[in-house]
């Protein structure tokens, strides 16, 4: 089988590396793609049809939350799984919360602890649904 692409959308050279070397260590079978603002994440999105999104909700030019909504009209996106990456504080989040409802968001202080079993559950979603839909 193809390798599960993952989509990092990511203005933080540090949380870029941050997320590569997790990846690298814990998640070898993904290929990691990554953007630095929302319109280019938008495009790539395009290009790649990953299967997991990892969004910043603070992003240069168009935030994660304006970017999500906007990937939500593309009927490709409800195949991908999402998490969003944030420095923001539970209290801080509110003025995105209509595009966060739901979905798994990681502090970025807790990275490195909470992406790996959040990526891990998103796999085993992504190979259920694989699974199911293999007639």
């Amino acid at each position: 089988p193809l390798r599960p692409r993952v989509l990092l959308i990511e203005d933080s050279v540090h949380y870029q590396n941050l997320v590569a070397l997790l990846l690298g260590q814990q998640f070898p079978q993904l290929e990691l793609h990554s953007a630095h603002d929302g319109i280019a994440g938008l495009a790539l999105y395009g290009q790649l049809q990953p299967q997991v999104l990892l969004v910043d909700i603070l992003l240069p030019g168009m935030d994660g939350a304006a970017l999500v909504t906007s990937l939500r009209s593309q009927p490709l996106f409800a195949q991908s799984e999402l998490i969003f990456i944030t420095s923001l504080d539970e209290d801080q989040r509110g003025p995105y919360a209509f595009a966060l409802d739901g979905l798994p968001v990681v502090h970025k202080l807790r990275l490195v602890n909470d992406l790996p079993p959040l990526l891990e559950a998103a796999l085993q979603r992504l190979r259920e649904r694989q699974a199911s839909s293999v007639v």
